[in-house]
């Protein structure tokens, strides 16, 4: 009896034809997982579905998507932005949160797709708030949680 291959290409999965593809981005994000962290947190998100209409150039590509129970899931996926492969990703267990791996093959392509999708969100990265010019007097710079910089300096720190 042969033995079973369990290691596998990248590429080989990049090139095998997906069960279905889909322009939804919401399975990139779930309660414990997230596959785009650093968009993630630098915007405070919770989700990306929604951004299906307006979403012309990324699309995920599934190989496997199985919903065992109801909850427990295990699906394999790849991302692709503009036709080209950027990265794949895995879930599994309780709404895929109990595994998730991501394999960013292009790190260039993926950091393009992430502007992608930052532009389809209209978020307005502009500063509103906390702004002082450079010579303003302002109190609690230094003086704050009880503190101020000459107390700490001289109480709590030997350099």
């Amino acid at each position: 009896m042969p033995l079973r291959r369990l290691l596998m290409i990248i590429k080989e999965l990049y090139a095998r034809t997906p069960k279905r593809v889909e322009r939804c981005l919401g399975h990139l994000k779930g309660y414990y997982y997230d596959h785009i962290i650093e968009l993630t947190d630098q915007y405070n998100l919770d989700s990306y579905y929604g951004l299906e209409e307006k979403n012309e150039k990324i699309e995920i590509k599934y190989y496997a998507d199985c919903c065992f129970d109801g909850r427990r899931t295990w699906t394999l996926a790849s991302v692709w932005y503009e036709n080209k492969p950027v990265m794949v990703i895995q879930n599994a267990g309780r709404e895929g949160d109990d595994h998730r791996e991501r394999f960013i093959t292009e790190p260039k392509l993926y950091d393009k797709m992430l502007t992608y999708i930052a532009s389809l969100l209209n978020i307005d990265t502009s500063v509103k708030h906390d702004i002082y010019r450079e010579d303003d007097d302002i109190k609690e710079l230094d003086n704050f949680y009880g503190f101020t910089l000459d107390q700490i300096s001289s109480s709590y720190f030997t350099y």
